[in-house]
């Protein structure tokens, strides 16, 4: 990877939409050049895919929260993919520590979220504890990409 491919993902990180014409006037190279650079990154699995980032709030789930999950260490692969398979929890992370994974999700309402609880984590076979914390403000949310 050279510095323009450091650079691309630096501009498309802030702005996934932009067209290769817009990038190769940018980098003062040629619409074809920055289509090959841009396949080479995604074929060599450095880009994974493009997104938006959503205001989950403003889609009526206002509510974001960290679940800690104490496990039972024979069933982690089960209990990872069970609980990767909920829409509401955007991120699912086996981790050091005190506890054995952390999931990141968002939830409508205090109710719905009681129910994410109780009745789909913790009705998982192999799941020993939770902890949940609720965010109460987020200071810094960015795609990504450390360069």
């Amino acid at each position: 990877m050279d510095e323009l491919d450091r650079n691309l993902l630096l501009v498309l990180k802030d702005d996934g939409r932009a067209s290769f014409r817009d990038l190769a006037q940018h980098f003062q190279v040629s619409s074809q050049t920055i289509s090959d650079r841009v396949n080479k990154l995604i074929d060599r699995g450095i880009i994974r895919g493009f997104t938006v980032m959503v205001d989950e709030s403003k889609v009526g789930y206002p509510i974001n929260f960290v679940v800690e999950l104490d496990v039972e260490l024979s069933r982690m692969k089960i209990i990872q993919e069970e609980l990767s398979a909920y829409p509401e929890l955007y991120q699912v992370q086996v981790v050091t520590g005190d506890h054995d994974i952390h999931v990141l999700g968002v939830a409508k309402d205090m109710s719905h979220l009681y129910e994410i609880i109780e009745e789909k984590i913790s009705n998982i076979e192999g799941i020993k504890a939770t902890k949940t914390s609720i965010s109460l403000k987020t200071v810094k949310e960015t795609p990504k990409c450390i360069i």
